[in-house]
């Protein structure tokens, strides 16, 4: 795990990277064991309590990591380093559950986005019309480009007042809700690939006149 880390790492959640995933997974187990044990006490009081409710777990994590307090090692430890040790051996046993070895994970296999019509759900047949494509991206949760399997930003915009002209906007999908229409899936491949799409509209492609069905009885348009 260590090798694979260190040969692979680049600071990026990139598809590719193998490195991000295993240091993820770490961090993920790590919080498990030693924030559950911490926080032990108040899911006895309150069955319901969660700590992955709080959202300032992070620092105390790694205030407890660094300066590593022995009175704070959860049960069954005698140190940090066979905390630390524990974590990586579960992030492993978790990676390697199906027989698949840690060499051949990505972070993209784990993080590809699933869009799928509300419709489609029920009528599974009709999905594949309906639905996204799955895709392999980049990103995670709490950095600029936040996107997970079933969560991801709505939108994406750079504008900035005065500017409109220069500013950039992404949107998944597309603009038209209707599977037929060639404006269902336009969006998507630019908001996928991070691809700079204009903030304002181009030239007009379509027009829509509304008009009344019978002209009114004196002849005059209202």
């Amino acid at each position: 795990m260590r090798r694979l880390v260190k040969d692979s790492w680049t600071g990026r959640a990139s598809i590719d990277s193998t490195g991000y995933l295993l240091v993820r997974e770490f961090r993920s187990r790590l919080a498990d064991q030693v924030l559950g044990a911490l926080t032990a006490p108040c899911r006895r009081a309150d069955p319901d309590f969660s700590w992955h409710r709080l959202e300032q777990w992070e620092g105390p994590l790694w205030r407890l990591v660094t300066e590593q307090p022995p009175n704070l090692l959860p049960p069954g430890q005698t140190s940090w380093e066979g905390q630390l040790l524990a974590a990586a051996d579960a992030a492993i046993s978790t990676l390697t559950r199906g027989g698949k070895p840690l060499a051949q994970w990505r972070w993209g296999v784990r993080n590809t986005t699933r869009i799928r019509h509300p419709l489609s759900r029920a009528l599974p047949l009709v999905g594949r019309w309906l639905d996204m494509a799955p895709r392999e991206l980049p990103g995670d949760h709490n950095m600029p480009r936040v996107q997970a399997p079933a969560f991801g930003a709505s939108e994406r915009m750079v504008v900035s007042p005065g500017h409109e002209e220069r500013g950039l906007f992404h949107m998944p999908c597309g603009e038209s809700g209707n599977p037929i229409s060639r404006h269902y899936r336009d969006g998507q491949a630019a908001w996928e690939e991070g691809l700079p799409t204009s903030f304002l509209p181009g030239a007009a492609e379509h027009t829509m006149v509304l008009a009344p069905a019978h002209p009114p009885s004196d002849g005059v348009t209202k």
